[in-house]
């Protein structure tokens, strides 16, 4: 069982998506506690791409919401990095993914760093 950790930083990405579709963060949270990393798409060094449904929208899962969430294994804490709308754009790029990564690495080392 892993610890879902919500950064300042994701849910800043998160607002506009939670101010259109009322029920994206039950079902974040749903998908986020049911993560599994061997029945979630690996993208490489603990990344993994999560598909979430939103009841919000009449479509499945492959033309929802994606979250991309970091997997800390020595302390076992998931980490959504960042989230987009299938329905605005096809994919992210790899440079985008790792950008968002940094900063979603710098904010957890600031806090852990504030917080011992």
């Amino acid at each position: 069982m892993v610890q879902v950790v919500v950064l300042p930083y994701f849910l800043k990405q998160l607002k506009p998506y939670a101010k259109k579709h009322r029920h994206l963060k039950d079902d974040l949270i749903q998908a986020l506690e049911q993560f599994h990393p061997a029945a979630t798409d690996h993208l490489g060094n603990r990344v993994y791409k999560i598909r979430i449904r939103s009841r919000d929208l009449a479509r499945g899962k492959s033309k929802s919401f994606r979250v991309i969430a970091l997997l800390v294994e020595i302390e076992q804490f998931l980490v959504p990095i960042t989230i987009c709308f299938k329905g605005d754009r096809e994919s992210l790029t790899t440079g985008e993914i790792n950008d968002h990564l940094e900063a979603a690495l710098f904010e957890l080392r600031r806090q852990a760093y504030m917080h011992p």
